[in-house]
């Protein structure tokens, strides 16, 4: 039966579920929500105006909300959360979900679902989310009745920040979303980024320093787990301490300042050959807070049979994915970076010198974009790249220094896309810090939407467009690894610097080294949201590409 006027007088004055919903975030320590709305979920809008504990901001789509609010979780420390409506907005958030359930990063997802008693009877929308988020979030959550319904959302919070971190389903039917609060628990009143910190064995720690004492030749390896875990201090006082060799993932990147002698960049498809090469011919490999997965360890090239591997990982699960021998550490990467500097106290590592080597990809406005951004980066900037070559720009180019600095990209789900909205996550986590964006064309053309709310959140994000018309990765794989044609070479010309315009954003384009430089200062000066259209050529060689090409001769 639908609702008559009195009930829906009773919704606007009454405490409802879906004020619940904010109480519970806010008492998990949650400070902001990034959405979409639809009707099923309007309940949660009504609720957001109702309270000022947590904020409450709109994207214009499910996917980039998701987007800006895993960002967010990954720049803020907090847990990211996110909301859709069930079914006709709600599988739309999947790429963000499946980013932060392979990036290890906190993110609650809350969706309205099907009212209790319309379900099987095809209602519009209908979609079995429990099912469909639970390929891709650490566990999934149904609210069916109102009574604790602070303490279940406030449960599913800390659920998403406990290791391994990762997305978490809340589901809340639309007729429950508008009851009246019920009674039972209120929510938890912890942080949302409190952390257990487990603290290794002091044998197994000493079993490390040991092997590193004798080894020829060894490396650390630090992951996204390093940032995730609040753990760069401690991972810098260890590299400064003993000089061992450092080498990062992608997400891992600016745990260490990547000037030192000892610093190799990043390992892996998105790295250097030289990195690559030293930690193939290591005798002892300590992988920190990375699940090692095959574009960190150079499609699986290492660990190999003669390598020691070291994992520590605060998820015990991560620790056995390997048959390679290895000596797994159930520990937070903090704790263990500690605990392993006081172990080698008066060591210092005593092999072979890292020798990077000259940059092996195309020196052009590219090459030139990422010195300009090695140069000038403060000491909490914040640097989002798109998947494909963006990230092998950002990732083999661009060196980072400071601890607070940041580099993003979408390595969990490896999708074009994701670098605006998740630009616009990364300025509302840190508002005082410049944000600059790299992507391409095809990334831009699916995201470019989130250009107005850039404008109306005042959001002033600096965003570099590598403009080739086409899919360049995709093309060059398409011919140089399987001997065929280009498969965007059709695509037609977009007037970037009209789309600009028409979103109220600043721009510039930019054709050579000159160009850019002529601009640099402005377009950087995080006063408005800022495109810079920098046109590159179709078959201009990236980091990751080259590297991929020299893999396949080599295989």
């Amino acid at each position: 039966m639908e609702p008559g006027p009195a009930a829906a007088a009773d919704v606007r004055t009454t405490t409802t579920v879906a004020d619940v919903v904010f109480t519970g975030l806010a008492q998990a320590g949650v400070r902001t929500v990034v959405g979409f709305p639809g009707e099923t979920s309007l309940p949660l809008y009504v609720a957001a105006q109702r309270q000022d504990a947590v904020r409450h901001v709109m994207a214009r789509c499910p996917r980039c909300a998701g987007y800006m609010a895993e960002a967010y979780a990954r720049v803020s420390g907090e847990v990211g959360v996110c909301d859709a409506p069930g079914g006709i907005g709600s599988p739309f958030t999947t790429p963000a979900l499946l980013e932060a359930y392979n990036s290890s990063t906190p993110l609650v997802f809350v969706a309205s679902g099907v009212a209790r008693d319309k379900r099987g009877r095809w209602t519009t929308g209908e979609c079995a989310q429990q099912e469909l988020f639970g390929a891709v979030a650490k566990s999934t959550v149904r609210l069916e009745l109102p009574d604790g319904a602070a303490a279940r959302v406030a449960s599913a919070v800390h659920a998403a920040a406990s290791p391994r971190g990762g997305p978490v389903f809340v589901e809340v039917p639309s007729d429950v979303l508008t009851l009246p609060a019920g009674g039972g628990p209120s929510g938890a009143a912890a942080p949302a980024r409190g952390r257990l910190r487990a603290a290794p064995a002091a044998d197994v720690v000493a079993g490390v320093a040991k092997l590193l004492r004798d080894a020829g030749r060894a490396v650390v390896v630090a992951g996204g787990g390093v940032h995730a875990g609040d753990a760069t201090g401690a991972l810098r006082e260890l590299i400064a301490r003993t000089g061992l060799p450092v080498a990062t993932t992608l997400n891992g990147k600016a745990a260490v300042d990547e000037r030192l002698p000892s610093a190799l960049g990043v390992t892996g498809a998105k790295g250097g050959l030289a990195a690559n090469r030293y930690i193939h011919q290591a005798d002892v490999i300590v992988a920190i807070g990375t699940k090692l997965g095959d574009k960190s360890t150079d499609k699986y090239r290492w660990p190999h049979a003669g390598q020691v591997l070291v994992h520590v990982d605060s998820d015990a699960g991560e620790l056995d994915r390997f048959g390679h021998p290895s000596l797994p550490v159930l520990a937070d990467a903090g704790e263990f970076c500690r605990a392993l500097t006081g172990e080698l106290s008066g060591f210092r590592y005593q092999g072979p010198v890292f020798r990077p080597e000259p940059p092996f990809w195309s020196s052009g406005l590219t090459d030139h974009l990422c010195r300009r951004l090695t140069a000038g980066l403060g000491d909490a900037d914040v640097v989002v790249a798109d998947a494909s070559v963006s990230s092998g720009w950002a990732g083999a180019a661009v060196r980072m220094r400071g601890a607070r600095q940041r580099l993003l990209t979408p390595r969990g789900s490896g999708s074009i896309s994701y670098a605006l909205p998740a630009a616009l996550g990364a300025k509302l986590a840190r508002p005082h810090a410049r944000v600059f964006g790299i992507g391409g064309d095809g990334g831009l053309s699916i995201a470019m939407h989130e250009m107005e709310t850039a404008v109306r959140l005042d959001l002033p994000v600096t965003y570099f467009l590598l403009n080739n018309e086409r899919l360049g990765l995709i093309d060059r794989h398409a011919v140089d690894l399987l001997g065929g044609r280009p498969v965007s070479a059709e695509f037609t010309s977009i007037d970037w610097q009209a789309i600009a315009s028409a979103f109220g954003w600043r721009s510039a384009r930019v054709r050579d080294a000159g160009e850019l430089d002529a601009v640099w200062d402005t377009v950087c000066d995080g006063a408005r949201p800022t495109l810079v259209e920098c046109v590159v050529p179709a078959d201009e060689s990236a980091p990751d590409l080259v590297l991929t090409l020299r893999g396949e001769e080599d295989a």
